[in-house]
């Protein structure tokens, strides 16, 4: 058949729809989704902007962003010029016409031969209206070429079956740059600009979140070396190693997230913060961005918050059914201070949403004062400090006492004005929930009190402190159990826990399920002070922090240690890892 963009199938009522301010100057296939009530006007807008933005496909633009998928959206285009579709059975084993056709042409232009004749090539792309890369394939074969339909999704695991045995998609995009990015050091900023907005950089860059977000990465750490730029994903609190593109590509890479951040990329000398908010993997993402100057050039390290995972409830934490009950009898309580301790990125803010689900029923007022918003529950008023604008959390937590609130979480109690304030609110009858960096639960007495809370004031309002730590959780599909060796037996009788002679621990050597890593996330340990009347005693005496813990154990205390050796016979995580993170000797 003859094709041509300019004569496609017949539209029926869709040529209405296309006359319709909001999707006339739609791509017409996206027109007709819109119409069909498959994508919103507004995702479709911005889907074209991003698409032009970033010079990718229009396929791989409503992919990213989780609005179709590349299955629905190839049957769309396929339908709506009247070409053929051919699906994943479709594709040849081995690429077809290899002599004539590099694969990185075939992959930067998402295209494939899946039949070809003397005369004829039959070429499976996502986006028909690549008539480049029609006219290349001709050139490059000598012989007619007639489109058909395939989803990117096929597309891309045909080429990952084809050339991408023991290598990287990260390695991948590195090699299909190639020298077209030459080294941009010292570049001027409207030469960084270009360099970031390059196709290679986008994707590139894309790939890294992707990645990360695969492997369910806390950060990305990018770090400019002097012959490479060094990347790394925080998974499951370790830092492990994800690539090593070419020092180059340093500045494009580093300015390129810049601009999604809405940092000033000719700023250089000084550190920044931003945040940038995109889709992948059908996900909302949100990241905070930090910059600061290196010998080599900027560092930066992303922090990913998933909006996808919205945290969780008490059962998805981890707690000890003891401590749950007595955190839960101190949550009911119609005022008072509960405070969560730990270090950063021991999971607090975590634990506070699960509190904060636990209160949320309409006949309370909840409101939380945040740095940033993590998560977003329904039925809570939720602020973000901004502290460029002096919107701090004492500012904002003097005005919140003001709206009536059953319960205020503040995020983080961070300076001496927070505290005072924060005191004052769980004395004039609200419940109040924050965070404190501190080692233990009983060390949040002494932080306090050092900040210049008064201990009577300090006694009078605090009910409980939960201090925590995250652990790795074994991999269930690779865990196996093992015999203990006396060393490790003597944490546990040391610590007062009665094993049995033939004590069996667990271990997980890793696999494909867990990217060999041999952990799939992270649980808390966690030992919980209630606040009684010799803790109160203790408080308003300016006791050690030693002598409060001796007395919150004599109360039946569990220490985070040893809550985690149990959690180690239970085959949740190692004793490793119970002794790194609270820095018991191993």
């Amino acid at each position: 058949m003859a094709y041509t963009l300019e004569q496609p199938a017949a539209r029926g009522a869709g040529t209405t729809a296309l006359e319709d301010p909001r999707t006339r100057q739609l791509d017409p296939v996206l027109a007709r989704l819109v119409l069909a009530g498959r994508i919103s006007a507004d995702a479709a807008v911005r889907a074209t902007a991003m698409a032009q933005e970033q010079r990718q496909s229009l396929a791989a633009t409503v992919a990213s962003l989780g609005l179709i998928t590349s299955q629905d959206w190839a049957e769309a285009v396929a339908r709506h010029y009247d070409i053929e579709l051919v699906t994943a059975e479709d594709l040849p084993r081995e690429p077809l016409l290899a002599d004539a056709i590099s694969p990185r042409f075939l992959r930067n232009a998402g295209v494939l031969p899946v039949r070809a004749t003397a005369d004829t090539v039959w070429l499976a792309m996502s986006d028909p209206g690549n008539t480049y890369a029609i006219r290349a394939v001709a050139i490059a074969t000598q012989r007619n070429v007639v489109p058909v339909i395939a989803a990117l999704e096929d597309l891309q695991k045909a080429y990952a079956r084809y050339w991408d045995a023991g290598q990287s998609a990260l390695q991948r995009i590195v090699d299909d740059i190639g020298e077209d990015l030459g080294s941009d050091a010292g570049a001027d900023v409207e030469h960084l600009i270009g360099a970031a907005q390059e196709a290679p950089v986008v994707r590139l860059v894309n790939q890294l979140l992707t990645d990360a977000l695969r492997l369910h990465a806390s950060d990305i750490h990018i770090e400019p070396a002097r012959e490479h730029l060094r990347v790394r994903y925080r998974v499951h609190g370790r830092l492990r190693e994800a690539g090593a593109p070419p020092a180059r590509l340093s500045a494009a890479v580093i300015s390129r997230i810049k601009i999604l951040a809405k940092l000033d990329i000719a700023e250089r000398r000084l550190p920044q913060d931003g945040r940038a908010r995109l889709t992948l993997l059908g996900r909302r993402i949100d990241l905070r961005v930090a910059t600061a100057p290196s010998v080599h050039g900027e560092s930066l390290v992303i922090r990913i918050l998933d909006q996808s995972a919205q945290g969780g409830d008490f059962p998805d934490l981890g707690l000890d059914p003891a401590v749950e009950a007595r955190l839960k009898r101190v949550l009911a309580a119609p005022h008072g201070m509960l405070l969560v301790t730990g270090p950063t990125g021991s999971g607090k803010t975590t634990t506070l949403y699960a509190a904060l689900r636990h209160l949320n029923k309409t006949s309370d007022k909840l409101i939380s004062i945040e740095d940033p918003i993590e998560y977003q529950i329904d039925g809570i008023t939720q602020i973000q400090v901004r502290p460029e604008i002096d919107l701090d959390f004492a500012r904002v937590l003097r005005s919140v006492v003001r709206h009536d609130p059953d319960v205020v979480m503040v995020g983080e109690t961070r300076d001496p004005e927070t505290a005072e304030i924060a005191v004052h609110a769980a004395l004039t009858g609200h419940l109040l929930l924050t965070t404190l960096h501190t080692n233990s639960a009983a060390g949040a007495v002494a932080r306090l009190l050092d900040m210049g809370v008064e201990p009577y004031l300090l006694a009078s309002v605090l009910r409980g402190i939960l201090g925590q730590r995250l652990v790795g959780v074994l991999c269930p599909s690779c865990k196996r159990p093992r015999s203990a060796t006396a060393h490790e037996r003597a944490f546990f009788t040391a610590a007062g826990i009665e094993v049995p002679e033939d004590l069996r621990l667990f271990e997980a050597p890793g696999c494909e399920a867990c990217e060999n890593v041999g952990f799939v996330g992270r649980q808390g340990i966690f030992e919980f002070l209630e606040v009684d009347e010799p803790i109160r005693e203790l408080i308003r005496s300016r006791a050690s922090t030693q002598a409060v813990a001796q007395t919150a154990m004599k109360a039946g205390m569990r220490t985070m240690y040893v809550d985690g050796l149990y959690k180690c016979l239970a085959g949740i995580t190692t004793l490793d890892e119970v002794c790194s993170v609270t820095s018991e000797d191993w």
